[in-house]
């Protein structure tokens, strides 16, 4: 008791003299123990000086871990770390006296060879036991990290005996630790929360993805705290790179999952803001989360394996746009096929006699499929750059056109020349709900995306339909090698890109105008690409599509016209 009392006063000369005394006394002590143990065994503790110097640490360590902690309230950290440091050389004097009961003891053997031996044993105790009392004595709703900031700061500015430093520095590498798995843990579970609130909602998605993102830079931190010499060695508990390996697993699970269930219930404008604008901010934070884990110098085989984890998740996780184009690409394909099967006629529809009045109004159909698979992504796309809305809309329009092409060929439409034209109308909604205001696509991105081979496949495709002779009925038997090219009704492709479809040019009538004539050909024969640029890989499967085919056994007799005998 006496010996508590005196660490929890004040370091001062008096007590330096008190302390020597009672040191000095415990050799009688230890002989009247000795006596009484001899008749009441176990009647009493011994007080070895190891024993001494541990009661009188942990009571001095605990005021001194009072006054820093009120330093840290305020100012004069580096100040006050100072004056308790002179304040416990003064009780060196009075620490002299337990040599004497070593001396004194035959049974002592504790080691404490010279006063440097027992002052450097002293510090040591004393500052453990400091920071271990701070540590408790900060609680749950102190700002760890700020106060290890602090902390280290003062022990950076102060020059403090090297046993002080060591183990406020072990502190401070506590302290940082236990903040930042509390601050993971907090976000992780407001992440967790956030994603199971609302599965559809595109706020709570947002607001998820921001919690997520929010994980990564306190483990950032701690990664590159050993450069700065503050991460000496590795404190207990889940390490930094555990927890980023934990929040890259999650990141990726989330965002699989959520990209899925915006698809299945095909809400591409959710699924893009997701995709185009949430996920890019978390892949440079996995890369630099990967980057550190792969310059980490890592001792552990345990943490080698961790930063190989961590590397391939980033990996994986720097797919996930790639990847989701390509579901998007599929869902949006279906969601086309879809349409087609109920919406788009079959039959005569495309089989009518051609006329003068040619078509200029795009069927029903082409709207109502068009519209309803594109319109939701471009909605998805206003707000974000180009370069964002580019590859998506690259993947609708590809979908879109390509399943409309496929349900052609796979229910083998036919196609006079008036269907064919017909058709080219309705291809041309697609353009036109590009250019409408409503979207803000700039005219840079309008021209990009008539670029996609998938405009060249429709323009193959309208050629291979338009080149179609007159039926059998409307011509005139001539001699076997004259030429009948005005009896032959195809169209060829005009001097200009198809990539639009309006410059091809009607058909003819028989007996239309010689001036219309005229208008024709010169559209024909303008110069520019040859029709073979633009032709299809599966061009037989389209000319098989053709309503007016002429007989092979008549195809001997054009051979002076140059035409193939598709044509």
């Amino acid at each position: 008791m006496q010996l508590r009392a005196l660490g929890r006063e004040a370091a001062s000369p008096g007590l330096s003299s008190q302390l020597a005394d009672v040191l000095l006394a415990l050799p009688a002590y230890h002989q009247l123990q000795e006596k009484a143990l001899s008749h009441v065994p176990g009647a009493a503790r011994p007080f070895p000086p190891a024993r001494v110097l541990r009661l009188l640490t942990g009571e001095r360590g605990c005021q001194v871990a009072g006054q820093l902690g009120e330093a840290l309230k305020g100012a004069g950290l580096r100040d006050q770390l100072r004056s308790r440091c002179q304040e416990e050389r003064e009780l060196l004097p009075g620490l002299l006296g337990l040599l004497g009961g070593v001396a004194d003891s035959a049974t002592s053997g504790l080691g404490l060879e010279g006063a440097g031996a027992l002052w450097s044993r002293y510090w040591n105790l004393l500052w453990a036991a400091c920071a271990q009392s701070l540590d408790l004595s900060l609680g749950p709703w102190r700002d760890r990290r700020a106060a290890a900031q602090q902390l280290s700061q003062a022990l950076g500015q102060a020059s403090l005996p090297q046993e002080c430093e060591k183990e406020l520095a072990s502190l401070c590498r506590n302290l940082f630790h236990q903040s930042l798995t509390w601050s993971w843990d907090q976000g992780f579970c407001q992440a967790l929360g956030s994603a199971g609130e609302d599965q559809s909602s595109l706020a709570s998605s947002s607001h998820t993805t921001e919690l997520l993102q929010q994980l990564f830079p306190p483990l950032l931190d701690a990664l590159r705290e050993p450069r700065l010499g503050l991460l000496l060695c590795q404190p207990p508990g889940p390490t930094p790179l555990a927890l980023g390996l934990c929040t890259l697993q999650t990141t990726l699970v989330w965002f699989l999952g959520k990209t899925q269930q915006h698809l299945a219930a095909w809400a591409p404008g959710s699924f893009l803001v997701l995709i185009q604008k949430n996920l890019p901010p978390l892949l440079h934070e996995a890369a630099a989360l990967s980057r550190l884990a792969a310059e980490e110098s890592l001792g552990l085989e345990v943490e080698q394996q961790l930063g190989l984890e961590i590397q391939k998740l980033t990996s994986q996780i720097q797919l996930l746009p790639e990847e989701s184009l390509s579901l998007f690409f599929q869902e949006c394909h279906k969601q086309a096929t879809q349409g087609f099967e109920i919406y788009m006629p079959r039959g005569r529809y495309w089989r009518h006699r051609l006329s003068p009045e040619l078509p200029s109004i795009p069927s029903e159909y082409a709207g109502l499929v068009v519209r309803t698979v594109l319109e939701p992504v471009l909605q998805g796309l206003q707000g974000l750059p180009p370069q964002a809305q580019a590859p998506a809309l690259g993947q609708a329009l590809t979908a879109i056109l390509g399943a409309w092409l496929d349900h052609i060929l796979a229910h083998g439409i036919r196609f006079s020349l008036q269907g064919a034209l017909q058709l080219r109308q309705d291809f041309g909604v697609v353009r036109q709900l590009l250019e409408e205001e409503q979207w803000g696509l700039s005219p840079e991105l309008r021209q990009t995306l008539l670029t996609l081979s998938i405009f060249q496949r429709l323009d193959g495709a309208l050629l291979c339909l338009f080149q179609q002779p007159l039926p059998k009925s409307e011509v005139q038997r001539r001699p076997p090698c004259c030429c009948t090219c005005n009896e032959v009704q195809s169209i060829e492709l005009p001097s200009s890109s198809l990539n639009s479809l309006e410059s091809l040019e009607p058909p003819l009538p028989p007996g239309a105008p010689p001036a219309q004539t005229a208008q024709l050909l010169s559209t024909l024969w303008g110069g520019g690409p040859s029709p073979e640029a633009y032709l299809v890989g599966n061009q037989q499967a389209w000319l098989a599509l053709r309503q007016h085919q002429r007989p092979r056994w008549h195809l001997s007799f054009l051979s002076c016209l140059g035409i193939s005998p598709e044509s």
